[in-house]
């Protein structure tokens, strides 16, 4: 299996130019003005699809991911469009906040971390999330129907239904949902189990 920075490298986008659902539904939280400088971080941002959508509207974005070659990409993406980001490279079983930000945000990748892990790190993205801030998180959960992908790496965890909410008991829940979707990454059709959650610091 490729790696990720095997995939970036390539000149065409893994994951496409178009920003993902929620992160549109991110940039629906401000709308307008009040998206104008409002600090968002995208953890595990890959190429920067979401994150040119976050610059596009306003935000000042941070885009945190292990693969350099996708970072560059977003830098140079942002650099053809006139947008203002921000990268660091690291990895998601290290990094952990220490600047206020209004979203925190991460599309896939908090399956990099381990179930021991997940605790400490979630309370850190808290606990650096501005009041009044939210926190917007897709994870793929694990269904017994639904054959392992053949791309899952030794480095993935999934999560069990519901497991996100475990975490945010003490914030508003502004959405939350469970969806199974058809998905063809990597050339072959397979089908993923994914909860969606948006939570809302009070």
């Amino acid at each position: 299996m490729l790696s990720y920075d095997d995939m970036y490298s390539r000149p065409e986008y893994y994951w496409g130019r178009e920003p993902n659902r929620m992160a549109r539904r991110a940039t629906d939280l401000f709308p307008g003005e009040l998206a104008q400088g409002k600090r968002v971080i995208d953890l595990g941002c890959g190429e920067g699809r979401d994150l040119i959508h976050f610059a596009r509207h306003g935000f000042r974005p941070t885009g945190v991911d292990i693969s350099a070659p996708g970072l560059a990409k977003a830098q140079a993406w942002a650099e053809e469009e006139g947008l203002w980001i921000q990268t660091q490279q690291a990895s998601m079983l290290t990094y952990r906040l220490t600047d206020p930000y209004d979203i925190v945000y991460s599309s896939g990748t908090l399956t990099y971390l381990p179930p021991h892990l997940r605790s400490e790190a979630i309370t850190n993205y808290k606990e650096f999330t501005r009041p009044g801030g939210y926190n917007l998180f897709n994870v793929f959960v694990e269904k017994p129907y639904i054959p392992t992908p053949h791309d899952w790496g030794r480095d993935e965890f999934f999560y069990r239904s519901g497991e996100l909410l475990l975490y945010y008991w003490d914030w508003e829940i502004i959405e939350f949902s469970e969806v199974i979707f058809d998905c063809n990454s990597g050339g072959q059709p397979h089908r993923h189990a994914m909860d969606l959650m948006i939570a809302r610091k009070v």
